[in-house]
């Protein structure tokens, strides 16, 4: 008989912290409140084993967090390190728990606080173990998601899990979409995007239950609102995009599927993804460019355009490159990324698929299409974040995504074979 109990704690920082995303920014300090960030835990008990999904209003989790959080599970709690996934929900109005290279950095006592909060959610879901039932619902919602590449592909699939008691009260809804949580742009203020709105709508209207979201595959996806005016959405078009996610959820649950076979398995593998790294040669005639062009900019504050155009920023990339030939000298420097993917699985129905990455609609599609679950939902941003993970266009065109991000995320681009490895690796881990 399958149990569950879930929980939703508040996360939010002191009003202060920097905020992550939207480019090289440093002081981006947030000096308002709009709506508090928060962190759900949903532990699931199939007769066998426990296991905890948390999710959160964060724009990313280091992976040493991750490590920080399954021990502190693990050691309140029944369920083992394997069995926990954490996943962010990617709001670029939130702080982030990890370093980026002048794209928002964590304030350490706030991380310290996020593990042992996070941790003590799920003790506290466990607690609330109760019998429940699962079921499964999906519709399609294209009046939010935007392929900001100039393509159509978009997976407009809107996913939900429902956990209900034996007297029909629902417990949680986990929510599954695609899009990236940036409608507000660079406002100094704490918000959790639309997935915040999403979960006051449905908490309205299933009073008592606790709405979990997972993003999608979304590095290419960002609000309609941006396709007209970039970062320009306001509260009200914030809560009008929560309200019509919320109402294909709703439409979705109309015809709920019920899983009787609720035997839960976790899976788990690595995948390395290469790293593309520059010669030392190369790395220095970048740093002799880059310091001649910052020395001409002279006190001028840096060129940065966000969507289009060119970006010019010497300082930016003179210190990515010094760094890097620091590394490279004293041999820090790795060779790959060694990645976890992680699934949940219940039953030849449903599969929960962690990404610590940032991947494109393409992939996600290609995950869904091979996964022998009828049901296949990949969560990125989960147990880390190494970056976004481009397809080869990306490389041929020298997008965005395959270079300055990159760079963010202080690192060198990954080999053009990244999403190939991926796919792969997804297709071995469900395998």
């Amino acid at each position: 008989m399958l149990q569950a109990g879930a929980i939703q704690v508040c996360i939010t920082p002191p009003i202060g912290v920097e905020l992550a995303g939207y480019g090289p920014r440093l002081g981006r300090y947030s000096r308002d409140l709009h709506d508090d960030l928060t962190a759900q835990a949903l532990v699931l008990d199939d007769g066998h084993s426990r296991y905890a999904l948390i999710t959160c209003d964060l724009i990313a989790l280091s992976p040493a967090l991750v490590r920080q959080v399954r021990r502190e599970v693990a050691r309140r709690t029944r369920i083992p390190p394997e069995h926990v996934m954490i996943s962010a929900s990617h709001s670029h109005t939130a702080p982030t728990t990890q370093a980026f290279r002048d794209w928002g950095a964590p304030d350490r006592a706030y991380v310290r606080s996020i593990g042992r909060i996070m941790a003590g959610a799920a003790a506290a879901a466990e607690q609330r173990l109760q019998p429940a039932h699962l079921s499964v619902a999906h519709t399609e919602h294209n009046e939010l998601a935007w392929n900001r590449t100039g393509k159509d592909l978009l997976d407009t699939t809107v996913e939900v899990v429902q956990l209900t008691a034996d007297s029909g009260q629902p417990l949680a809804l986990l929510v599954h979409y695609a899009c990236h949580p940036v409608m507000l742009g660079p406002k100094p203020v704490i918000s959790a995007d639309y997935p915040g709105a999403l979960r006051r709508m449905l908490g309205a209207q299933f009073p008592g239950a606790v709405v979990l979201f997972a993003n999608g595959a979304c590095g290419d996806i960002d609000p309609l609102s941006n396709r007209a005016v970039w970062g320009k959405a306001t509260f009200e078009d914030v809560d009008q995009a929560g309200a019509g996610l919320a109402a294909a959820v709703v439409r979705a649950l109309q015809q709920p599927t019920a899983v009787d076979d609720v035997d839960i398995l976790a899976r788990g593998v690595t995948v390395e993804f290469a790293y593309n790294i520059p010669s030392l040669e190369v790395i220095r005639k970048q740093i002799a460019h880059f310091s001649t062009e910052a020395r001409a900019l002279g006190n001028q504050p840096e060129d940065f355009k966000e969507v289009t155009g060119e970006v010019k920023m010497p300082r930016f990339w003179l210190r990515y490159y010094k760094a890097l030939e620091a590394r490279l000298m004293a041999g820090e420097q790795p060779a790959c990324v060694v990645a976890e993917l992680q699934a949940f699985t219940i039953g030849d129905v449903l599969a929960l698929v962690a990404i610590p990455a940032e991947v494109f609609t393409e992939q996600g599609l290609a995950i869904r299409q091979r996964s022998p679950f009828r049901h296949t939902l990949p969560v990125c941003y989960a147990n880390g974040l190494y970056g976004y993970l481009p397809p080869r266009a990306e490389y041929e065109k020298g997008g965005y995504t395959a270079s300055l991000a990159a760079a963010a995320y202080d690192a060198p681009p990954y080999q053009a074979d990244v999403t190939d490895r991926l796919v792969s690796g997804v297709e071995r881990l469900l395998g």
